[in-house]
C-alpha cells in the first residue's frame, strides 16, 4: 500500500507518508520536526529535479524545508501543507567567491539578487533557473504551482532568455509560478493530485493546458456530485425530521376533547340541553 493524499491541502491528511530523505543532492531542513514527509509522489519528484540540477550543475544541494507531516493535518505556522502535497524548496545560493552554499536557514532575496540576511550571499539564477525548468517540465509528477516573490519569478524568467530558452518554455514558467510578495526565501511547490488517490483527494484548477487531467477532472466531479446528492438527501431526511418533532409537540400541547368538556363544566356553564338550564 503506498502513499494516500486525501482532501485539500488547506483541509486534508496523509495515509502512509513517505520520508524525504538526506541524499548527495538533497539536504532537508526540518526532518527533526516530523515535518518531511509527503506523497511517494512528491518525495520522489524533489529527489528527481535535485538530481537533474546535479547533473547540469554540479556542486550545489537543494536545500527542502517543510512538507507535512507523517499523517497530515494541521501544523503551524502553514496553513496548507496538510495533505502531502506541498514542499517549501529552498534557493540556491552563492558565496561572495561564486561557490554553492547552503546556509542554516533560509534567507530573504532582494531585487538586486543578494539575501538580506548576508549581502555577500547571493540568488544563484543559475541552477534556480534550472530547479524551476526541471519541475514545470516533469511528465511523471505534474507541477500544479510553484508559490514564488514577483522580483525573484522576474530574475529567473531574465535567465531563461539569457540561455535561449523556447518562448513555450517561458510561458509555463510564467503559468505555473504565482507571483506574489510572500515567498522572498524559498518557493513552495504544490503538486496535482496523485491519479491514483482521486478522488479522495480533492483537485481543484488551474489545468495547465500541458498536462492530461481529464480522468482526474471527471472522477473529482463525479465526487463532488455524489457528495451534493448526500447533501441533499440528508437535508431533507432532517427537514422530515424536524416536521415530525413539531407535529409531536403540537399533538403534545393539544389537550383531549374531554378535557375542554370538562374545564367548560368547572367553569360554572351549563351544557346545551342540561336541565338545570333556566331554573330559578
Amino acid at each position: 500500500m503506498g502513499s494516500v493524499s486525501v482532501g485539500r491541502p488547506n483541509r486534508g491528511r496523509l495515509v502512509r507518508g513517505v520520508a524525504l530523505e538526506e541524499s548527495e543532492h538533497v539536504a532537508v531542513k526540518s526532518s527533526s520536526r516530523g515535518q518531511h514527509f509527503g506523497t511517494a509522489e512528491l518525495v520522489t519528484l524533489l529527489s528527481r529535479v535535485a538530481g537533474r540540477v546535479a547533473e547540469r550543475s554540479p556542486g550545489g544541494r537543494l536545500h527542502v524545508g517543510d512538507l507535512s507531516r507523517e499523517s497530515g493535518g494541521r501544523f503551524g505556522p502553514h496553513r496548507s501543507h496538510r495533505s502531502g502535497r506541498d514542499a517549501d524548496v529552498g534557493l540556491y545560493l552563492l558565496d561572495a567567491a561564486g561557490e554553492p552554499i547552503l546556509t542554516e536557514r533560509f534567507y530573504d532575496i532582494r531585487r538586486d539578487g543578494t539575501a538580506r540576511q548576508d549581502p555577500t550571499v547571493r540568488l544563484d539564477d543559475a541552477r534556480t533557473w534550472e530547479l524551476v525548468e526541471a519541475l514545470v517540465s516533469d511528465t511523471e509528477t505534474p507541477v500544479q504551482f510553484i508559490f514564488l516573490a514577483s522580483h525573484i519569478e522576474a530574475r529567473l524568467l531574465a535567465e531563461g532568455r539569457r540561455r535561449g530558452v523556447s518562448e513555450e518554455l517561458l510561458s509555463r514558467v510564467d503559468a505555473v509560478i504565482d507571483a506574489e510578495r510572500q515567498h522572498t526565501n524559498h518557493m513552495h511547490v504544490r503538486i496535482y493530485c496523485p491519479v491514483d488517490d482521486v478522488p479522495r483527494c480533492d483537485e481543484e484548477p488551474p489545468y495547465h493546458a500541458w498536462v492530461d487531467r481529464t480522468a482526474a477532472r471527471e472522477a473529482t466531479a463525479m465526487a463532488h456530485a455524489e457528495d451534493a446528492r448526500r447533501r441533499t438527501i440528508a437535508a431533507r431526511a432532517a427537514r422530515r425530521r424536524r416536521a415530525r418533532t413539531t407535529r409531536t409537540r403540537v399533538s403534545e400541547a393539544t389537550p383531549p376533547p374531554t378535557a375542554v368538556a370538562t374545564v367548560g363544566a368547572t367553569s360554572g356553564r351549563s351544557a346545551p340541553g342540561s336541565s338545570t338550564a333556566g331554573a330559578p
